[in-house]
């Protein structure tokens, strides 16, 4: 909002500057008020191509935000073994394979398929974009949390 501001003020400075030149009866000084004024019309144009970019990226933004509330509502929280994980509801369109989601990946508007990993004695589910894994069947080794 600021810049809005500093915007119109440059504004007022360039008009006033216009009045100015009128009143001048010399080329030099004159001359002198037009490049001014013209380093006042740059950095005016530039203060708004920088508010149009601020804009775009604040409409990005909303933009993925939007798709992330549609693309959720495809997902319930449901437990798999021991663990819960965000798993597509049944009959969604368009229809995709059964499949569950990492749960800290989806807290943060992402969307990363777990994969299955049979280890010996357990069944481990992976997330390949965080490196999340928990523990469906079977006990984590020691240092484990899931």
């Amino acid at each position: 909002m600021v810049d809005v501001f500093a915007g119109v003020a440059g504004f007022k400075a360039m008009f006033d500057t216009a009045k100015n030149l009128i009143g001048m009866s010399e080329a030099v000084a004159r001359n002198g008020a037009v490049i001014g004024l013209q380093e006042q019309i740059l950095s005016a144009r530039e203060s708004y191509s920088a508010l149009l970019e601020e804009k775009r990226q604040l409409e990005e933004k909303v933009a993925s935000f939007e798709t992330w509330e549609s693309e959720k509502q495809r997902y319930v929280l449901k437990q798999e073994g021991r663990l819960l994980v965000y798993t597509l509801k049944e009959g969604v369109e368009p229809p995709e394979p059964a499949h569950s989601v990492c749960p800290d990946c989806y807290q943060k508007r992402k969307r990363s398929i777990l994969q299955t990993e049979h280890r010996p004695g357990t069944v481990v589910l992976t997330c390949q974009g965080c490196g999340w894994e928990g523990y469906a069947q079977g006990r984590a080794p020691e240092g484990k949390r899931r």
